[in-house]
Formats: C-alpha cells, structure tokens, sequence
C-alpha cells in the first residue's frame, strides 16, 4: 500500500489516522509547536500524493503525537474555559 510519495522535501510519514468531519485533529511536535485543526478543513486526498502540509517545523523538528479528538472531547472543551 502507498500512503504518500515520501521525498526529501516532504520525509517520512509520522502518522496516518482515520477520521471524520466531526472530528478534530491535534499534532505536537518535539520542539512545542501544537495545532489543532477541525478535519474539515483539511484537504482528502484520493491517491498517493506528497500530502498537506498543516504544521511549518524546523529543519531539526519532527512530529512527536498526532490524536483524534472525537465530537463528544470538542463539545466538552468548549464548555470548559482555559488559560494560555
């Protein structure tokens, strides 16, 4: 099976997952950079490609966890105020 075409520009694949539109999706990289996205908004993707980019890292960073964060998680974080 061929998930993506891994290049130099791209590298290798930190993680595949299935999800849905009422999901969410967080990644954390080894240097701290963390993003959390609605899957919606991300682009499918049919056949094999170099794949979409959600998260700009350093030369030296790679992707430490990446997590599905299922309807019933969203629907209590945002009744849950937090502080940054």
């Amino acid at each position: 099976m061929i998930n993506l075409k891994a290049t130099p520009k791209v590298g290798k694949t930190s993680a595949i997952l299935l999800v849905n539109e009422s999901n969410e999706l967080m990644a954390i990289s080894q240097f701290g950079k963390i993003i959390r996205i609605d899957t919606k908004q991300i682009r499918a993707a049919g056949r094999a490609t170099q794949g979409v980019r959600l998260l700009s890292l350093e030369e030296a960073d790679k992707v430490a966890a990446a997590v599905i964060i299922p309807p019933e998680e969203i629907d209590k974080d945002s009744a849950e105020p937090t502080l940054l």
